[in-house]
């Protein structure tokens, strides 16, 4: 399954970018949690992206429409998660 996502949606070695752009590199791992399910932590580095400096400038930025995109998305995640 993680193939697939890699190849299908990252897009690496493919004719297309991926999801989130021209994929230029990943890193993951598998991690095994309590109940002895796995799960994969994921790092990409996508081509021309925001550098992280630039993704810091415009958070901090009162006046950037990044940032209010950043809350706007936050709120509705937050509404997704179940509470338990």
């Amino acid at each position: 399954m993680v193939e697939m996502f890699i190849k299908h949606v990252l897009g690496m070695n493919q004719d297309h970018p991926g999801l989130y752009g021209k994929t230029a590199a990943y890193y993951a791992t598998v991690e095994q949690q309590g109940r002895l399910t796995l799960h994969l932590h994921m790092l990409l580095w996508i081509l021309n992206s925001l550098s992280p400096q630039e993704i810091r400038d415009q958070i901090m930025d009162p006046n950037s429409d990044f940032q209010k995109r950043i809350v706007e998305v936050s709120g509705e995640c937050a509404h997704m998660v179940p509470i338990t």
